[in-house]
């Protein structure tokens, strides 16, 4: 069984703010922003040749308010991704009244799963056995389950989280022993760039990866997700086969810090 892990994070940093505290014109700006993002994604999935239905939006909410959260979950938006798990924690109660499915898209460190595993649906954040054995010994404890992503590294950048593409088979195969966490799919965090000549390649690197692990038998068949792309290059992702992409500035404006 897992060691307990560290008290649970205040994140003394995030303001109690209510949709009330918003200006009317900021919350009209970020619906109009939510329309005019899934107007793009849908664009950009026909353009692939899917629809709509194939691609999901997750609102990237690292450090915004609980307040601008509140806007979009109301506004239809249900998938929401924290990077950090004290944002995660502190931002739960003042969203539990709104229907919607919180990731952890940021890296987990082991002593954080506990608080973890309390408020996340999804961690898309997986890379390493060891992490993913902590997970699923406290899922054994709590009788939960989990969902998660691998999260692999395509751009082989030192900076980033992620295994390695050709490590990703021995991982996913080490797993299937974890019985308490469903694997969804793969996720990357793409290489910067100006052209889309240097962003595409890391995605379509994901998607082969995929496409591979898929035709082979060593992912399950249920395991077809692909998370990838942000607000500066979502559509370039979605044309590379992304079936979930993370967006954040595009909605919400700069990121908020106090």
């Amino acid at each position: 069984m897992s060691s307990p892990d560290t008290p649970e994070p205040q994140n003394t940093s995030e303001p109690q703010n209510t949709p009330e505290a918003l200006s009317p014109e900021a919350i009209a700006s970020i619906r109009v922003n939510l329309d005019e993002v899934s107007t793009r994604a849908a664009t950009a999935a026909e353009a692939s040749g899917r629809t709509s239905a194939d691609v999901k939006v997750l609102l990237a909410t690292k450090t915004q308010p609980a307040a601008k959260i509140r806007v979009a979950l109301e506004h239809g938006f249900t998938l929401i991704g924290e990077n950090k798990v004290q944002e995660l924690v502190g931002k739960a109660d003042d969203l539990a009244d709104l229907d919607h499915e919180a990731h952890l898209i940021g890296p987990l460190q082991k002593n954080k799963v506990n608080h973890t595993l309390r408020h996340a649906h999804c961690i898309q954040s997986v890379d390493n056995l060891e992490l993913a054995t902590k997970i699923n010994n406290r899922l054994e404890a709590l009788d939960q389950t989990v969902d998660f992503f691998v999260q692999v590294n395509t751009s082989r950048e030192d900076s980033k989280s992620g295994i390695a593409p050709e490590e990703t088979e021995a991982l996913i195969a080490a797993l299937q022993a974890h019985t308490r966490m469903r694997l969804r799919g793969l996720m990357t965090i793409g290489l910067p760039g100006r052209t889309p000549d240097e962003i595409r390649p890391s995605y379509a690197d994901l998607r082969e990866l995929s496409e591979k692990l898929l035709s082979s038998g060593a992912m399950s068949p249920d395991a077809t997700e692909l998370s990838m792309g942000m607000s500066n290059d979502f559509e370039l992702a979605i044309a590379e086969g992304a079936t979930m992409v993370r967006v954040g500035s595009s909605v919400f404006g700069a990121r908020y810090y106090s």
